[in-house]
């Protein structure tokens, strides 16, 4: 048994008023906190789950209450079910049926598998036992709201200065680039901040002192050096950006792609091609924009504005105040526009990314959209999310064409101040403060240029910091998503297999509340060719997905050769495992290419071999550049039947101890699937073997049959033993037998 906390541990008023109705000896085996309340509004509740009782706490108010209770022993049955808006844990008690707890739809696995902890107790001395996985990573500890993974950042709390701090950690390993380029930076800050005063002494000391002419070269040469060497330095802080940036770009982009082919299939089941390519590509170029944009300019120009406010202090605080009136309202205006328009960007992205998935699907499935004359629906659909796409964008171009001409009027406003008090100053018309030179006043003017130029590019550059900001959450979404365990150091190696694989009551299902697989169990012995049954949607194409572990079982255990699957490295169990799925994907290379996929090391001479064992080097000769001939995208210049083939020989290379057939043969023809037989057969021999066949007939090498009905294994046996039975596979092939009558009455 074990205690589950949901989210967060309840507070110790809850934990008061739940002890408060305990026995001393009484545990509490389960907290659950839920979001709606008996009412249907968002409340925070809690269920208590003791070794006697069941309760619920409302817990909104200043005081929690338990708003029910009623002893575990009158619970007679519990029901996970989805209604319109939330899910619901569903008792009866008493023999009278009603909503234990509420909440929103992520709470519905958590529902499922509490209920059947409850359903069981019988099986347990009446002791419930939750075996339910810890939530607790999948919302946010500080405001609850669910994460985009789990383990990963909330987008609400999240800090941008945490987002910064976390891209910076990519320059790391390019330490010395960044040592080099803070030194131009700091030479470059200096450089800039010297020739305006150079020009007050040009003024005071020599245009406007008699006697001193012979200084004027000298100055201006001194000027000239100056400009020269500051141009010097920033083409190298430059350059020394760009390759930086260019580099941590590469390595933020490497990373993001290996993490995208470690994911789970859940995640992909459950995100759109579309959607990682935006990311990749798009998301990946906006990071590089401010990373090369920081490095190079803003840090620098950050260091300059405060150098040169120094100066201007140093100068004259009296006109430095004045310059500095507006600053107040800028700072407020820059951080009002920069909430406003993290929104936008927000949802200009998501919206962008939903265009980029409908592009996609639209055209990887051409064929079906030209099949079914569906063109213009396809390009009203793109143009739907084109022009929302087009309405945020516009939106956001607008806000900063509108907001920046206004924040210069506001900013230029501080050097009107400065001219009027200036000149009245070098008039000698302020009695009480020192008279300011022309000189100074001059270079006060440059100094001030300096200052509000770059500040205003500062103000342009917020908007690529912003996105870029954007586009990292959104990457390290994907880093940061739950991935495959590749190189767990425990994992166990297997050189060398048999071949014996054993379910022993296996229970699994895509989503926690919809089970696929309820309890399977049986045992596979090396070299056995073994044909699963059944009707669609029962779990036969589950059954081969765990077994490549594509996914992990939620109870149970898959034993190969006697080790639980999950303790096998998951790179050594798929070494041993080859697929012909029902429809083969081929890569967009030669066909040589193809069939050593999954060995890239194969000389010509095995590929050749592997093609002839599956009735492919035929058709492969017959083609323009034979093995060097080009398959297209998805293999689009083969058949169906080639296409199969190609797989075949692929899974013959590869060699296999394993093998795993999945309506290899459903969409050729008669002739084909005599060829496609044949290679299957030699294919087959010496491997163990799960064959997946709607058509019973294809099944007819197979030593033993397993028939799968409503998530559970029916019966397994041979053809002979089945039909014998008179049960569901008889039934499966009865049906088959009116089906093709009435086929062959058609034709």
């Amino acid at each position: 048994m074990s205690t589950i906390h949901s989210r967060t541990h309840p507070s110790d008023t809850v934990r008061a008023v739940v002890d408060g109705h305990c026995a001393p000896d009484e545990p509490i085996l389960l907290w659950q906190r839920t979001d709606i309340g008996a009412d249907g509004s968002f409340e925070d509740r809690w269920l208590a789950i003791t070794s006697a009782k069941v309760m619920v706490v409302a817990a909104d108010g200043e005081q929690p209450l338990v708003a029910l209770s009623f002893p575990l022993a009158e619970v007679s049955h519990v029901n996970a079910v989805n209604r319109f808006g939330y899910a619901a844990l569903e008792v009866e008690v008493n023999g009278r049926r009603q909503d234990l707890v509420r909440a929103s739809k992520s709470h519905a696995g958590v529902f499922h598998q509490v209920a059947r902890g409850l359903n069981e107790r019988k099986e347990h001395e009446g002791k419930p036992q939750f075996n339910i996985e810890e939530e607790e990573e999948r919302f946010c500890p500080k405001c609850g709201r669910l994460l985009p993974e789990k383990g990963s950042f909330c987008p609400s709390c999240l800090k941008r200065t945490r987002v910064i701090v976390r891209i910076w950690k990519y320059m790391r390993p390019h330490w010395r680039k960044a040592l080099l380029m803070s030194i131009f930076v700091a030479a470059a800050t200096v450089l800039g901040v010297a020739p305006p005063y150079l020009t007050k002494v040009l003024v005071d000391d020599v245009l406007l002192a008699k006697g001193k002419e012979w200084l004027l070269l000298p100055v201006v040469v001194a000027l000239a050096v100056l400009y020269g060497l500051n141009a010097g330095v920033r083409i190298m802080q430059g350059r020394t950006a760009a390759w930086l940036g260019s580099r941590i770009m590469h390595d933020v982009r490497f990373e993001l792609y290996q993490c995208m082919q470690a994911l789970t299939f859940r995640r992909f089941d459950k995100t759109q091609t579309g959607t990682l390519m935006s990311r990749l590509l798009y998301d990946s170029e906006r990071l590089n924009w401010m990373l090369i944009d920081v490095g190079a300019w803003f840090v620098p120009t950050i260091m300059q504005l405060i150098g040169i406010l120094g100066v201007l202090f140093y100068m004259d605080w009296f006109l430095a105040i004045f310059m500095l009136v507006p600053l107040p309202l800028f700072v407020y205006g820059m951080t009002w526009f920069h909430k406003m328009i993290h929104r936008i960007f927000h949802r200009h992205w998501k919206r962008r990314d939903r265009m980029s998935a409908v592009a996609n699907d639209s055209l990887t499935g051409y064929r079906v959209v030209k099949a079914f004359a569906q063109e213009p629906r396809e390009v009203k659909r793109f143009g739907g999310y084109s022009y929302e796409v087009f309405k945020l964008g516009t939106q956001e171009e607008q806000a900063f064409s509108t907001f920046f001409p206004a924040l210069d009027l506001l900013v230029m406003s501080g050097s009107f101040l400065v001219w009027y008090v200036g000149g009245r100053l070098v008039l000698g018309q302020f009695g009480w403060h020192a008279e300011v030179t022309l000189g100074t006043l001059v270079a006060f003017i440059a100094y001030m240029g300096m200052f509000y130029g770059p500040l205003h590019w500062v103000t342009q550059i917020a908007n690529h910091i912003n996105r870029a900001i954007t586009a990292a959450q959104r990457l390290f979404e994907i880093i940061d998503a739950e991935q495959e365990v590749y190189s767990d150091p425990k994992a166990i190696k297997l050189p060398h297999l048999e071949g014996r694989v054993e379910f022993k009551d296996v229970r699994f299902g895509y989503r926690a509340e919809n089970e696929v697989l309820k309890g399977v169990s049986f045992t596979v012995e090396p070299g056995e060719m073994i044909g699963l049954v059944g009707r669609s949607g029962v779990g036969k194409t589950t059954v081969t997905n765990l077994i490549c572990r594509f996914y992990d079982v939620a109870e149970g255990a898959i034993l190969l050769d006697g080790v639980d699957l999950r303790k096998i490295s998951v790179s050594d169990l798929r070494k041993h495992i080859g697929i012909v799925p029902q429809e083969s994907f081929l890569f967009n290379g030669t066909i040589a290419e193809n069939i050593a996929y999954a060995k890239p090391d194969a000389t010509r001479q095995d590929v050749i071999r592997a093609a002839i064992a599956a009735n492919a080097h035929g058709f492969i000769l017959r083609q323009p550049d034979g093995y060097d001939t080009r398959v297209g995208e998805h293999g689009s210049r083969l058949s169906a039947g080639e296409k199969q083939r190609v797989a075949i020989a692929r899974a013959i290379l590869h060699a296999p101890k394993i093998l795993i057939l999945d309506e290899a043969t459903s969409s050729v023809d008669t002739e084909t699937e005599g060829l496609i037989q044949a290679a299957l057969r030699r294919l087959v021999k010496g491997r163990t073997t799960f064959a997946i066949a709607h058509r019973l007939s294809t099944l007819k090498h197979a030593n033993r049959l397993v028939v799968l009905d409503e998530g559970k294994v029916a019966e397994i046996g041979t053809h002979d033993e089945l039909m014998a039975k008179n049960g569901v596979y008889a039934r499966l092939v009865e049906m088959q037998s009116k089906l093709s009558a009435i086929k062959a009455v058609d034709g």
